[in-house]
């Protein structure tokens, strides 16, 4: 996770470790998300696929792929492509509706996920992405 941050020059933005990822994902009933590893086979983790479950009025259930990441030292490989397929499979197979996921404008990712059929929302719907942090929640009810 904070490979990624790195990677996306956004470590600033990380304000969680892994108490409670470990909390939030593994020790609940209703864990908030799922997460899909690639390890090699010593145990190594080298990638990692978090989705979680949303809702649109539109459609009905889908999934938002929030994170999917491999160390660049095993990119292409196929092992983030191989992320990507486990999350829609399972997406697919639970007949949800839709699929989303965030990409930012300078990674390369986003040509990769157009060769797979994804629609860039920005482009076609004209839709923007827009986000309260705790900050700004504070200040609405301070």
């Amino acid at each position: 996770m904070n490979a990624l941050a790195e990677y996306e020059k956004l470590e600033h933005q990380v304000c969680i470790d892994d108490k409670i990822l470990q909390k939030d994902g593994f020790d609940t009933e209703n864990p908030a998300f799922t997460c899909i590893v690639a390890e090699l086979s010593d145990g190594h983790i080298v990638g990692y696929a978090l989705y979680y479950s949303s809702y649109s009025t539109w459609v009905g259930k889908s999934v938002l792929l929030e994170d999917l990441y491999v160390q660049p030292a095993y990119r292409r490989n196929g092992i983030g492509k191989q992320l990507f397929m486990a999350v829609a499979k399972i997406a697919h197979d639970a007949k949800i509706r839709r699929m989303d996921f965030h990409v930012l404008s300078w990674n390369p990712a986003g040509d990769f996920y157009k060769t797979l059929g994804a629609v860039n929302l920005t482009h076609t719907e004209k839709w923007h992405l827009f986000r309260m942090d705790q900050e700004c929640l504070n200040k609405l009810f301070s």
